[in-house]
């Protein structure tokens, strides 16, 4: 049985757990809606232009890998496509600059779906104080206002991960209490990650460390002494953790197999693992911009983890299902060293456990205080914390996309819908046709091609294979090369800014 927790005692306390759950409920619901103005106006990433054109590239027809490069899992593609039956994107700017909104609607829509469920996590390991202010406490972190109000596939991923994580705390929570559940929400737990996995690979990273929390779960039961069902056994935890891990396997089996029927298989498993295993460009500045801007909740989440993997280690006893989040956020984070270049986004999912301990070690701090004080600190706690996203927000919102809105209506004043656009990663044929396979080009890409790829890209060109009825060159592609180069001033001229027309003979 948990020991009591905060505002726990007499009724006056409970008045005021109310009033603070209120509170933190108000907040997390300010938080969200004051992106709503930021996301009309905000500087768009190259990373929303290229999900964009690749989701419109699979609504018009085409499969990914095998027909243009994407090096990303396929569902996020597969999953905004229907939404281009509401919108003409290619046959006029104002249909194009509606959808592109509508993108970052859909991701808020997707964050306060995480939030719900990262409240309902903290419920579960905690309490519902302790939830409500993990929520609280993720979207209130600078990296979540900054990338999940973008259109990218990590947004869609998350509440995947975080009902997976739901899904296995809860269970290990049932079997712990001799409920006996079965194993149903084990294989729905594994079936949520296998989703995510398949929104973004950065989500293998997690499996590590949740089958290791398993794995000790499944020798706890070894030595558990006392009446236990068949399932509490340690033979029927392993058959439990095989059934997650089917769960994990399925879906991207499924969409492996959906492929292969299509003759993209292969291309399919090339693209989106290899592709990336071989990646160049290696950084880590990304992850100092973490530590700068959210090292309260990090040094929280230290006091709230640390507590019960010391009484593991003591004495081999502690929740469960709170192993598991320790260990998932340790493989996330090992995982950090493995990417070659772990962008903002990649925090994300470690970020959400961090919050989930973070609003744990907040409370346990508070419990060592006395009662009369509880409650104005957690509010005057969450109030100041409430500064880095204000000021997230208000820098978001001098970055305007004013800019790049203008460039995309050059783009359909000057070709028609069929007329296929050359980009590097300025995101101006986001809805044209792309003349090559690789519709987006930048350095990062460029060198992980093999030579072979390289020459295709260039030889296209060059021979006139390929005539794309404009090009916008951005430093991107000028780093190609002296054969882009003299390519491009032999066939087109410079009409305005960026953009390169053909030349009349």
């Amino acid at each position: 049985m948990r020991a009591p927790t905060l505002f726990s005692v007499g009724a006056k306390e409970d008045s005021r757990s109310e009033t603070v759950c209120l509170i933190l409920k108000i907040v997390s619901a300010a938080l969200l809606f004051a992106r709503l103005p930021v996301l009309l106006v905000r500087v768009f990433d190259p990373d929303e232009f290229e999900h964009a054109h690749a989701a419109w590239s699979v609504f018009k027809g085409l499969l990914p890998y095998r027909d243009f490069f994407e090096h990303h899992p396929p569902w996020y593609y597969f999953t905004l496509a229907p939404f281009f039956r509401w919108f003409a994107v290619d046959q006029s700017f104002d249909a194009a600059r509606r959808f592109l909104l509508f993108g970052r609607l859909f991701s808020l829509g997707l964050t306060a779906i995480s939030v719900v469920l990262i409240c309902l996590v903290g419920g579960l390991v905690a309490n519902r104080r302790a939830g409500l202010l993990a929520g609280v406490f993720f979207a209130a972190q600078p990296i979540v206002v900054e990338k999940m109000l973008e259109m990218r596939p990590d947004v869609a991923a998350l509440p995947f991960f975080v009902g997976g994580l739901w899904f296995l705390v809860g269970a290990l929570g049932d079997q712990d209490d001799g409920a006996g559940s079965g194993r149903r929400w084990f294989l729905v737990g594994g079936l949520c990650l296998g989703a995510a996995v398949m929104y973004t690979q950065k989500m293998l990273f997690v499996l590590p460390g949740v089958f290791l929390a398993l794995g000790l779960w499944v020798i706890a039961g070894a030595r558990h002494t006392g009446r236990q069902t068949a399932e509490q056994t340690w033979p029927g935890r392993a058959v439990t953790t095989l059934v997650a891990a089917g769960g994990v396997a399925a879906p991207a089996i499924v969409t492996w197999m959906a492929f292969a029927l299509r003759h993209g298989g292969n291309q399919f498993l090339t693209d989106t693992f290899l592709v990336n295993a071989r990646w160049q460009l290696r950084s880590d500045r990304h992850l100092g911009e973490i530590l700068r801007t959210s090292w309260p909740i990090l040094s929280l989440a230290c006091i709230g983890a640390c507590g019960h993997v010391r009484r593991f280690l003591r004495d081999g006893s502690g929740d469960n299902g709170r192993i598991l989040l320790v260990c998932a956020l340790v493989s996330l984070v090992a995982g950090a060293a493995v990417v070659p270049a772990a962008y903002d986004q990649y925090y994300l999912p470690p970020m959400v456990i961090a919050c989930l301990f973070a609003g744990d070690g907040l409370l346990s701090l508070v419990d060592s205080i006395r009662i009369g004080l509880r409650a104005p600190i957690v509010i005057g706690t969450t109030i100041v914390l409430m500064t880095w996203p204000a000021s997230e927000l208000a820098q978001a919102s001098s970055r305007r996309n004013d800019q790049q809105l203008a460039r995309l209506r050059y783009v359909f004043e000057h070709t028609g819908p069929a007329e296929p656009v050359l980009d590097g990663w300025l995101g101006t044929a986001v809805f044209r046709p792309h003349p090559l396979r690789y519709f987006f080009m930048h350095q990062e890409l460029w060198a992980s091609l093999s030579d072979s790829e390289r020459e295709d890209y260039l030889e296209s060109l060059e021979s006139r294979r390929v005539r794309p009825s404009l090009i916008a060159v951005d430093g991107e592609l000028f780093r190609l090369g002296p054969r882009f180069l003299r390519f491009l001033n032999r066939d087109y001229v410079n009409t305005k800014g960026p953009f390169f027309a053909p030349a009349r003979p």
